[in-house]
């Protein structure tokens, strides 16, 4: 599979950059010069993963291999002693909890991890096991030294006895058959986990939730099924059930922000692998609001370079992982630090590159607004004509490449016409809203070497400052939508007004909040600036 992506991405490559470097064969200066060669490096960069994300898809449709084995067989197991550890900090849920208490197998316990400084959800967990003494263990500690990792080795260093614990987050709904349908797959001795499908939670009320947290069973289904394959399977810190003998060889886990990537990393090091079980699907919530949202973005981004740094130079080192799984792991966690680069393209191509070379143009309103040029945007989007250097192929590989990550979406949406648009809707306002802010995030993270670990579930951090909320933010993403709209309108070059909309009305949903339905009408904006680009672009490949 990788091959086939290394393949296709090499022949654009082949077939697409040599128009790009000939704009170095001129009497431009050695910044101007540099400038191509950084923006044929970056386009590159975004065509392998257009091609990464459509051939990963591609290959999830394919019919699966039979497992080799009864899944709801324990014979020759028998009933080995099972931890459920369910972690809250001041987002505890009644219902996440029984379900972990209701499980169909005869010899378990659960664990609650209470991280909380809340008095009132303190207050709620002290009820919550006193109605169930015998069943249920409560642990608490002085400080959260070492995030939800701290935490849960707090708690594995104090118990004794079990052979296998599972690991749910404070919104995780695990089937009642959980237990019993994972325990099978442990029948290699290298398993060291086995990780669960994973599914947004159709009790959430949430608006941004319900539109965007179609997501989660679309990434089990589209990516993991498929790397379960041909790649790397990766621990997604909940739902998951885990071999402790393994966990306490590696030490326990790392306490680093992404605690689940560096442990996948770790065991893997040492000979262990993990597994995914498609046939067993966990309930879980999506961020409620565009703000815990942010909050968990910046974990991801930050815990994913943190690991890239301090873990991922011995795993590329050790000479018992193949490199398709070196390759694979780098290539995953690159692809949630792209926001970077990406934002230094879109300056090159809108504005570096056309200011050296007047030649350099994107023919037609995908990159330049008509607005000032003809009372008829037919006439001018049709009057183009012997560009060298954008043709149709071009367009039409760049359609590729947006279009290649909502591709199961798409899918769907042919099936059933309708069905999906809300998710398109929501995936490209998303997309445009968080590019400054996570660029932002990846800066921070290079400039400090800390990750920390922001609780989705909570408004403030543990200082009490607001997380990917905080003033001086705001204010840069504001002076960003300004600067695009500037652009957009000095350079005629409408692709920056799409990033102008989607920051600009990002930041308008943080403060108003996305259950306010006039701000949410919002939210359709940068698609529909996107659909005009792409019907203006039909009338301009030649």
């Amino acid at each position: 599979m990788f091959s086939l992506i290394v393949f296709l991405w090499l022949c654009a490559g082949f077939y697409f950059t040599p128009r790009i470097l000939a704009l170095l064969i001129g009497p431009e200066n050695i910044f101007a010069k540099s400038a191509v060669i950084l923006f044929a490096l970056l386009l590159n960069l975004f065509w392998f993963y257009g091609f990464y994300h459509l051939v990963i898809i591609l290959f999830s449709y394919r019919k699966p291999a039979p497992v080799d084995f009864n899944a709801n067989n324990l014979d020759g197991m028998g009933t080995p002693k099972v931890a459920l550890l369910y972690t809250t900090c001041n987002d505890f849920r009644d219902e996440a909890v029984l379900s972990c208490l209701n499980q169909d197998y005869p010899d378990f316990h659960t664990f609650i991890l209470d991280d909380s400084g809340d008095e009132e959800y303190k207050k709620r967990i002290d009820a919550f096991v006193c109605k169930y003494t015998s069943r249920v263990t409560l642990m608490r500690r002085r400080d959260r030294t070492g995030y939800k990792a701290g935490n849960l080795n707090n708690c594995l260093n104090r118990i004794s006895g079990f052979e296998y614990f599972s690991v749910s987050d404070a919104d995780t709904i695990l089937p009642k058959d959980y237990i019993r349908n994972l325990l099978p797959y442990f029948n290699k001795p290298e398993v060291a986990f086995v990780q669960s499908r994973q599914e947004l939670n159709p009790a959430q009320g949430s608006a941004f939730a319900q539109g965007l947290g179609f997501q989660i069973g679309l990434h089990c289904d589209n990516y993991l099924s498929t790397k379960e394959k041909y790649g790397f399977v990766m621990f997604y810190g909940h739902s998951a059930l885990m071999r402790l003998d393994v966990l306490r060889e590696i030490g326990g886990f790392p306490e680093v922000a992404t605690e689940d990537l560096a442990y996948s990393m770790l065991i893997r090091e040492k000979g262990y692998y993990g597994v995914y079980a498609k046939e067993v699907t966990s309930l879980e919530d999506f961020p409620s609001t565009f703000r815990q949202y942010r909050k968990r973005n910046e974990k991801w981004i930050r815990g994913t370079a943190e690991c890239l740094f301090k873990y991922y130079p011995s795993f590329l080192k050790n000479k018992n992982i193949s490199r398709l799984e070196k390759f694979d792991v780098f290539v995953s966690a690159l692809s949630l630090l792209l926001s970077l680069p990406f934002l230094a393209l879109l300056l090159l191509v809108g504005f570096i590159l056309p200011y050296y070379f007047s030649h350099f143009q994107f023919q037609g309103p995908m990159f330049r607004m008509p607005l000032s040029y003809d009372n008829s945007l037919i006439k001018f989007a049709v009057n183009v004509s012997g560009n060298f250097f954008w043709r149709w192929d071009f367009f039409l590989m760049l359609i590729i490449m947006v279009a290649s990550p909502i591709l199961p979406v798409l899918i769907r949406i042919l099936r059933r016409p309708g069905e999906k648009m809300r998710y398109i809707v929501m995936f490209t306002f998303n997309f445009y809203s968080m590019q400054v802010v996570s660029s932002l995030d990846l800066i921070a993270y290079l400039i400090s070497g800390r990750a920390g670990f922001p609780v989705t579930g909570q408004e403030k951090d543990a200082a009490g400052n607001e997380v990917s909320n905080r003033r001086a933010t705001v204010f840069i993403e504001v002076l960003a939508a300004f600067m695009f709209l500037l652009i957009s309108v000095t350079t005629k070059n409408i692709w920056f007004l799409v990033f102008a909309a989607g920051t600009a009305i990002g930041t308008l949903i943080l403060k108003r909040g996305f259950e306010n339905r006039l701000v949410r009408i919002f939210a359709v904006v940068p698609l529909v600036i996107l659909a005009i680009i792409i019907i203006f672009i039909t009338k301009t490949l030649q």
